[in-house]
């Protein structure tokens, strides 16, 4: 046997084929381990980590004062929950991952293009949120060495960034490991901590800001503003669609978790509640402290990691010292919570997806880790870069497809997937479609990003200049691109929803309990197992020709 032949046997994973492996068949009944409290902390420290503390600022510079930009948060994020909720319901139900979901959308060859475009998503914001958690570890080290503190750069000029920071990413690399280890159902332990220590640590720091600033949180609130009419309205409508934007990613991954509940009402109450109650609170406290600091210092903190710095570079006593020591303990871990579950596991799904048999969640997870370093987070921070804007705005991508998911799953198919030929690489499947491509998703999908380009290479480049019209459509985006893709997709399957098909009649992957059986009409489990002896033990993966043999004997 070769040597070439000898590795690749040795990295082959057990029960896995070009199509699936354990990470990628509907999730089994003993890994369904989130409730509802799960799910509030998902969207909880998704909505309370330090990028969303400076998300304010973005509403600010449209020209609006902090009560207006509360105003679009709340409305913000009572769609961005609707949204979340109906596009996590499919995974709620059939217990499949988004990347599974996308051979369903765009078939099984044709998947690779919504499963590719959230993967470099999840890179780039992985290693973004990564380099945010070395500057967050770098405050933890300078509170307790003062010589941390003021360390002189020895890195060239040429290089964008300073041995402080380098050293801070690297470290944060190195405790981002051990998580990656950690099965996805048991992250919601990680989740609460960090939900936790984050809302304490922004109670206490606006407390201290407007305590500071002799108990007054500043004008920003209140500011007048000398927008017209229809400046005001085209504010708001980029504000909701900026605010809608910066959470894309999060409602785009919901599947991948709600995969994962106890139940389906326990999942829904979670996104609803969580994005709603937390989702308002930071913003708040970071428009309060950044107001009342002004009045102070005469310019705008956004940033919790960048105050604790200047608490221990104005005073540094013990108390500068351990405030800054805790509230950067509660910014790491919540960074680990948020880029760990929100971007890390989300791109190893996804790139388990395109390798099945070679990767899985675990080492999906360490290649997205390793590609921060290529990826070059430090430039997105300390240089002219627009790399980070043009990811900002990569709604312009995720929006039409999530109007797709919603259509299709809702008003094309009823509701009903049967999973079982989202693993059947042949004309066999439902999902094949065109040579394995469905192009009335592409056609749907294009035709819903096309219009959104031009504000989008104005946003890279503001030299270029654009049309009024086309401007107002990039900034009213969430809603244009989503009708848009909702009503071309449900056009083009109009007449043609001959692959709508019928859910499985039998439980393949020992998904759901035995009263969800009997809710769904399904042949459990065991009873599967039982009534084909060839089909071997009880806790595995099938095969293609099992899961045709399965449903020929149902």
């Amino acid at each position: 046997m070769s040597f070439l032949r000898r590795f690749t046997d040795a990295i082959t994973l057990e029960e896995s084929d070009g199509m699936k492996n354990k990470d990628l068949v509907p999730i089994p009944i003993d890994r369904r381990k989130w409730g509802f409290p799960a799910y509030l902390w998902y969207w909880g420290i998704t909505s309370l980590c330090a990028v969303t503390w400076s998300a304010g600022s973005s509403l600010l510079s449209l020209g609006l004062n902090g009560n207006y930009a509360m105003g679009i948060v709340v409305i913000a994020n009572a769609i961005i929950s609707i949204a979340a909720a109906l596009n996590g319901y499919y995974a709620s139900r059939y217990h499949i991952g988004f990347s599974v979901y996308q051979r369903v959308i765009f078939g099984i060859r044709g998947s690779c293009i919504g499963v590719l475009i959230r993967a470099i998503l999840s890179v780039v914001w992985f290693a973004s949120q990564a380099w945010l958690g070395g500057l967050c570890v770098n405050v933890i080290l300078s509170s307790w060495s003062k010589s941390y503190l003021n360390w002189e750069n020895t890195l060239p000029e040429s290089v964008p960034m300073t041995s402080q920071e380098l050293c801070g990413f690297v470290i944060y690399l190195v405790l981002t490991f051990p998580f990656l280890m950690v099965p996805p159902q048991y992250l919601d332990s990680l989740l609460a901590v960090a939900t936790f220590m984050i809302f304490f640590m922004g109670i206490g720091i606006t407390a201290w800001a407007v305590h500071f600033n002799g108990n007054n949180y500043g004008s920003l609130m209140n500011e007048k503003m000398s927008l017209s009419s229809s400046d005001m309205g085209w504010a708001w409508m980029y504000g909701l669609s900026s605010w809608y934007s910066s959470l894309t990613s999060g409602i785009a991954n919901q599947g991948d978790y709600s995969r994962y509940n106890k139940s389906t009402k326990g999942c829904m109450y979670g996104i609803v509640l969580g994005t709603n109650l937390t989702g308002f609170l930071v913003p708040l406290f970071g428009i309060l402290t950044a107001s009342a600091l002004y009045d102070k210092y005469g310019t705008y903190y956004w940033m919790p990691n960048d105050i604790c710095m200047r608490w221990l570079q104005d005073n540094y006593d013990s108390k500068s010292r351990a405030a800054a020591f805790f509230c950067g303990l509660a910014l790491v871990v919540s960074q680990q919570g948020v880029n760990t579950v929100g971007n890390c596991i989300s791109g190893a799904m996804d790139l388990a997806s395109l390798c099945p048999r070679f990767l899985n969640i675990r080492r999906g997870s360490v290649l997205v880790m390793l590609l921060a370093w290529p990826t070059q987070p430090w430039l997105f921070y300390n240089s002219d870069s627009v790399f980070l804007t043009v990811i900002s705005s990569f709604s312009v991508f995720l929006t039409p497809l999530i109007a797709i998911y919603i259509c299709d799953f809702y008003v094309i198919r009823r509701c009903k997937l049967k999973i079982s030929h989202c693993y059947i690489s042949s004309k066999e499947s439902i999902y094949w479609y065109n040579n394995g491509i469905n192009w009335r998703s592409i056609i749907s999908f294009a035709v819903g990003v096309a219009p959104g380009l031009p504000g989008l290479i104005n946003a890279a480049n503001p030299s270029i200049s654009i049309s009024s019209g086309a401007l107002h459509f990039f900034q009213g985006s969430f809603i244009f691109q989503f009708a848009i893709s909702f009503c071309v997709h449900y056009a083009l399957n109009l007449f043609l929803n001959e692959t709508v098909g019928e859910p499985d009649k039998t439980d393949l992957f020992n998904t759901y309990k035995p009263a969800e059986c009997k809710h769904y009409n399904l042949i459990p489990y065991s009873t599967t197992n039982s009534t084909d002896p060839a089909i071997g033990a009880s806790e595995k993966v099938f095969s293609e020709e099992e899961i045709m043999t399965v449903e020929s004997v149902h």
